[in-house]
């Protein structure tokens, strides 16, 4: 009995001995509080746009590409799109205290505070429409550039990104895929 007692123990207690250092192990860096990194690499790489400038920059693409100067359009699309993506994250990052919340601390919160919130949700999911939109955009200058292959990737990933409630730009976004790979679209 108490052979079998120690055989069952022994095993428990030397996994519960190695637990605390399987925890620092596998703390990743992200788990870092003071690592900044992320944030960094993307203002290195974009700045800190702001509103005016997104929509400045969406104004200038829509006009390249509406007047059909879709080599220029092309890296104009590209620019807004990765501007008005990391803006909406931006203001989506300040909200991160509600979204990171319980359910029950959400659904305990003040309505009075959420509804404070609720412009700038709507404002950062604006901005992410924007952004899967000038990749629809993207896509569709690089068919017209004769560069169907590229533009399939850029279609996926738009499609990918696109909401469901989206219907016009799902379906601009699908039929511009499909006429590359020969199926029939739909209305």
């Amino acid at each position: 009995m108490k052979r079998r007692l120690l055989i069952v123990l022994v095993p428990c207690v030397f996994l519960l001995l190695l637990l605390p250092a399987s925890k620092v192990a596998a703390q990743k860096p992200d788990d870092n509080p003071f690592d900044v990194s992320v944030y960094q690499e993307e203002i290195s790489a974009l700045g800190v746009p702001t509103t005016k400038e997104v929509e400045d920059l969406a104004a200038k693409a829509k006009q390249l590409f509406e007047s059909g100067n879709y080599e220029e359009a092309l890296p104009a699309l590209q620019e807004w799109a990765r501007k008005a993506n990391w803006l909406a994250n931006i203001v989506s990052g300040a909200l991160e205290p509600f979204y990171s919340a319980s359910y029950d601390a959400r659904k305990q919160f003040p309505y009075d505070k959420v509804k404070n919130l609720t412009p700038y949700e709507s404002a950062a999911n604006r901005l992410k429409l924007d952004r899967n939109h000038a990749m629809v955009m993207q896509a569709e200058c690089l068919v017209k550039l004769d560069k169907p292959t590229e533009a399939v990737g850029i279609y996926l990933k738009a499609l990918d990104l696109t909401d469901i409630e989206d219907w016009t730009w799902w379906t601009r976004a699908l039929n511009g895929l499909y006429r590359i790979i020969g199926m029939p679209g739909i209305q």
